[in-house]
């Protein structure tokens, strides 16, 4: 009688399965061979595949991203440069239309992706708001009524606050470039 384990049975029923499929004379170790390279080749294939597949989506989401950020991204550049063209002149109450508009926006974009730092630049957007002087500064200033000190206070927190909104602008800038890029 002839005891046999579990495992020389399966050894057994793989060895005649492989003759069944390769033919008699086929050697077992062909078929190893030729099965191992054709996995490894098929494998590599799936993940090179895998890898392109998932790195067109990340670029196809990067895409759809900077399209959404697009017009955000021109309204912090005309900012900017409506704010250089201030900062070199004292801005007066009157001055500040085209500032109130560009705020109002870009309050609607912060509510539209509040994961960017735009509230930054609308606190110093509004600080810089807060800094105009008086429309009639100059016949207050002629009349004494009007304290010159108080008047180049208020031109250096301009510049302070031109200063900080265009840093805030540029990082929120940078913010989307690192997103999109």
């Amino acid at each position: 009688m002839m005891h046999c384990s579990a495992s020389q049975l399966t050894e057994n029923a793989s060895h005649s399965c492989a003759r069944l499929i390769l033919g008699n004379d086929a050697s077992q170790s062909a078929f190893t061979s030729s099965w191992t390279w054709a996995t490894l080749i098929g494998l590599i294939a799936l993940v090179v595949s895998t890898y392109f597949s998932i790195d067109q989506l990340r670029k196809s989401q990067r895409t759809k991203q900077a399209k959404r950020y697009q017009s955000d991204y021109e309204l912090l550049s005309e900012t900017v440069v409506l704010l250089d063209k201030l900062a070199g002149t004292a801005v007066v109450k009157r001055d500040l239309t085209k500032v109130s508009e560009l705020l109002s926006r870009i309050k609607q974009a912060e509510r539209r992706f509040p994961e960017l730092p735009l509230g930054t630049v609308v606190a110093h957007l509004d600080t810089y708001k807060t800094t105009a002087l008086p429309d009639d500064f100059s016949r207050k200033l002629t009349a004494r009524r009007i304290v010159l000190d108080d008047l180049l206070d208020l031109s250096r927190q301009q510049g302070a606050a031109i200063t900080d909104a265009l840093t805030a602008i540029r990082t929120v800038q940078n913010e989307i470039d690192r997103r999109t890029i």
